[in-house]
C-alpha cells in the first residue's frame, strides 16, 4: 500500500493534536501529505421565552473564524517542518465532514484520535472514530489518547517473583 495522502482530522483536543502528532511521524516517514481537517457541527437551537436570545449564525461563524486561525497556525508548523500540508474547515457532523473529504481528496489513510466512550453514551451515539472506521474505504488508524503527565516516561514490569 503506498500512502500520499494522510487525512487528520482535529477537533483542538488533547487526543486530536496527539493523532496529529502520529499522522505527522507517519508523513515524514512515507513522504506524505497532510490533510488536516476539522469540521464545525452545525448549531442547532430550540429557544425558550425565559433564555437569552442567541444569533446561531454568528455563532456558528466564530467557531469557523476560530477554526481557521488554529488551522492556519497548524498547517505553518507542517510547512516549517517541510511537509506539505494542506487546512480544511468544514461544516457538518464531523464523521459525514470526514469520509466525504477522504473521498474526495483521495486520501490514502485517515489517522484521528478516539476516546474510551464507554456505557449508555456509546451505545446511543457511538463515536465519531467508530463510524468512520466502520464506513471509510480507505484504512483508519485511530490514536489513543496518554495522558500527558505520563508522557514520556515509560515503566516496565517485572515479573513477580514466586
Amino acid at each position: 500500500m503506498k500512502v500520499k495522502r494522510i487525512l487528520a482530522p482535529v477537533d483542538f483536543s488533547d487526543v486530536s493534536n496527539q493523532s496529529l502528532e502520529a499522522a505527522v511521524s507517519l508523513a515524514e516517514q512515507l513522504h506524505a501529505k497532510i490533510v488536516v481537517l476539522h469540521a464545525v457541527e452545525p448549531v442547532y437551537f430550540a429557544g425558550t421565552m425565559f433564555g437569552p436570545e442567541i444569533n446561531v449564525p454568528n455563532l456558528v461563524e466564530e467557531q469557523r473564524s476560530a477554526a481557521a486561525s488554529a488551522m492556519k497556525d497548524i498547517v505553518a508548523r507542517l510547512e516549517r517542518k517541510g511537509i506539505g500540508s494542506t487546512g480544511l474547515v468544514e461544516t457538518g457532523s464531523p464523521y459525514n465532514v470526514i469520509l466525504r473529504t477522504a473521498e474526495e481528496r483521495k486520501c490514502d489513510l485517515v489517522v484521528m484520535g478516539t476516546h474510551g466512550r464507554s456505557g449508555v453514551s456509546h451505545l446511543l451515539l457511538g463515536s465519531v472514530a467508530e463510524k468512520v472506521v466502520r464506513a471509510a474505504t480507505c484504512p483508519v488508524l485511530t490514536v489513543r489518547g496518554r495522558d500527558r503527565s505520563k508522557a514520556g516516561s515509560v515503566k516496565s514490569k517485572r515479573p513477580s517473583k514466586r
